[in-house]
């Protein structure tokens, strides 16, 4: 009887467990691929990243020697951005607040102001129309480190 129970607990446990553990790997193993294509595509414009986050669907990363960053949609592979932030004079975190819920979060993005003619940028963080499982206040954490990691070096 003991022997049978054994059995079946550690049937059960497998049940759980080796769906869990193969998302896992399985999310590790995609973001791994992504982390490299941002290096591969670091390593082609000569840059070097010093910080890489993958931010829900957004990939950040950051060179702090060239003042550069990169980002990208997830969703779209190979379609990587660089702002020179020295083409920049400010960055402001906007966050959009629903209108009847002062509360929630609808929209949070960081987006960056132009000294001369060029285009100003944004980073999405976080979209509430978009397929983020996420929270929006851990976004708006990732968000405010991000923006205290770049405002020097647009300052500089």
């Amino acid at each position: 009887m003991d022997t049978i129970s054994l059995i079946l607990g550690l049937g059960l446990l497998a049940l759980f467990a080796i769906p869990i553990i193969y998302l896992i790997l399985k999310s590790n193993a995609q973001t791994s691929k992504v982390k490299q294509r941002a290096y591969d595509f670091a390593t082609q414009n000569k840059l070097k990243i010093d910080e890489f986050e993958q931010v829900g669907t957004t990939i950040i990363a950051l060179d702090v020697s060239n003042k550069k960053i990169i980002f990208s949609n997830a969703e779209i592979e190979d379609q990587f951005e660089i702002i020179d932030l020295t083409q920049y004079a400010t960055i402001q975190l906007q966050q959009d607040l629903q209108a009847r819920n002062s509360e929630k979060i609808q929209f949070l993005a960081l987006n960056f102001a132009a000294k001369q003619k060029q285009s100003p940028k944004s980073i999405c963080f976080y979209d509430e129309a978009g397929s983020d499982i996420i929270a929006p206040e851990i976004r708006l954490q990732q968000a405010r480190k991000w923006e205290t990691k770049i405002t020097p070096l647009i300052a500089a």
